[in-house]
């Protein structure tokens, strides 16, 4: 077990470390089923307030959107502090006005809502759930932010 365990974290440290986070906000997304695209901050914000969309979890009290309330095993605990480091180190230093509205400034929410969406991919994988947090990782690889949700869309920036 530990073996595949070692394997998988590894996988996903090395996926982490080739994404361009939210280098692409704005730009046009492919038509993709459930995924509703806008092309500012400012658009995102009126979405979420007309169109019945809840913001993406941020912390680790959050309950996952797809699965949840989920357990948090004690065994993936040094690699969920692996992974926070890894992502702190690639997003902490991003400094993105597209991610400012006004009196809003979203980088905090921004950068929390990516580290929630890696560590529940792990979690899905550590417990063999389904993989729903895989589109929203592939929307985080492509440069973008899966910043709220709805029963089957996602709002994505």
């Amino acid at each position: 077990m530990a073996w595949i365990y070692n394997a998988r974290m590894d996988s996903m440290l090395q996926r982490m470390s080739g994404i361009g986070f939210f280098s692409r906000l704005g730009e046009t997304l492919p038509i993709t089923a459930g995924v509703v695209a806008v092309r500012s901050l400012a658009e995102a914000l009126r979405t979420i307030d007309t169109d019945g969309f809840e913001w993406m979890p941020t912390t680790l009290g959050d309950s996952d959107p797809f699965h949840g309330a989920l357990p948090h095993p004690a065994e993936l605990a040094d690699a969920r502090r692996e992974l926070n480091r890894t992502l702190m180190r690639a997003l902490s230093a991003l400094d993105l006005p597209a991610l400012r509205c006004g009196a809003h400034d979203l980088q905090l929410v921004a950068r929390d809502g990516a580290m929630f969406a890696f560590r529940q991919r792990l979690l899905e994988m550590h417990l063999g759930l389904p993989a729903h947090w895989e589109p929203v990782l592939a929307l985080y690889e492509q440069g973008h932010w899966p910043l709220a949700h709805a029963p089957g869309r996602l709002l994505v920036l």
